[in-house]
């Protein structure tokens, strides 16, 4: 019988700093005790607003343009702080440290305004054992005038301990031609800091090298829904302005900072139409960092 969910109801940002450090060096297991694995959590935040000065940094280090409406995984790091309520509980059975973010499914059905109110939901149902470790997912919904806006599933990894971090799999053949870029950039090494303030999300493999070495990287590595969001810059301009969207994104392999990448791209117009499948690849070896599908709904 699943566990009674741990509800958690804000009305404003969650602030679980202290709670966060605590959660840094709390002595929970990588895996969890099968015993925990139906813990389930809920976490309300009535009458959500985007904070201003956050956006227009957001805006700045992912070089989007103001719109008048809030950027699509903006919304995803609006969501962080439930995230990390969730995730910094004393009842959350797994190390924080080490959780790694392998895919996020969102979709968008209509544009909202950089001010408007809205009631976010989160739950986590559970962990999952995997081939890999355990794995679970939180789902977001954010609701304006009772009907949702946007939707997403964040699934994260808890690796067992012989899966080490970055370690490159062998070449398979199952990655396509993807032919020429449609854009190539540079990543700075203090990438990771600038997302980390209007993201939220400050895990200490993004924010420096010496942080990022205690975890098994040389260096510090990009956050990958900072990758996302400059491939999304360009991958929108495709499509009408505030048209809906779903976005499936998977996380492959990580971004040393600093970095080159190379932003491919085709056109599915057989299995799913008008849908852009893309690549961001490392430069100059071309490992896949971040794989997605962007479609209109």
């Amino acid at each position: 019988m699943p566990d009674t969910p741990i509800t958690l109801q804000y009305h404003a940002p969650p602030r679980h700093g202290g709670a966060l450090v605590r959660s840094l060096f709390a002595a929970r297991p990588a895996q969890a005790p099968l015993a925990q694995h139906g813990i389930r959590f809920e976490a309300h935040w009535h009458g959500a607003r985007a904070d201003a000065k956050r956006l227009a940094q957001y805006r700045q280090v992912c070089d989007l343009p103001d719109t008048g409406t809030l950027p699509l995984l903006y919304l995803h790091a609006m969501a962080m702080p439930l995230h990390m309520a969730i995730l910094s509980h004393a009842r959350f059975p797994l190390r924080l440290l080490g959780l790694v973010h392998w895919s996020n499914q969102l979709a968008s059905l209509r544009p909202i305004a950089n001010g408007e109110a809205m009631d976010m939901h989160c739950t986590l149902d559970g962990i999952q054992t995997t081939e890999r470790g355990q794995s679970f997912a939180i789902h977001t919904t954010l609701s304006t005038g009772g009907t949702v806006a946007w939707r997403e599933t964040s699934t994260f990894l808890s690796p067992l301990a012989r899966s080490k971090p970055g370690k490159k799999a062998s070449p398979d053949g199952s990655e396509p031609d993807w032919g020429t870029p449609i854009a190539q950039w540079a990543v700075a090494a203090n990438a990771g800091r600038r997302f980390a303030g209007p993201s939220g999300d400050w895990n200490p493999i993004h924010v420096s090298a010496l942080t990022a070495r205690l975890f098994g990287y040389p260096r510090a590595i990009a956050h990958g829904m900072f990758s996302a969001a400059r491939c999304l810059a360009l991958l929108q301009h495709d499509l009408p302005a505030n048209a809906p969207l779903a976005l499936d994104l998977r996380f492959k392999r990580p971004l040393l900072i600093p970095g080159q990448v190379a932003l491919y791209k085709n056109q599915d117009v057989t299995d799913t139409p008008h849908a852009t499948h893309f690549v961001l690849q490392v430069q100059p070896g071309g490992e896949p960092h971040i794989a997605g599908t962007l479609r209109p709904l």
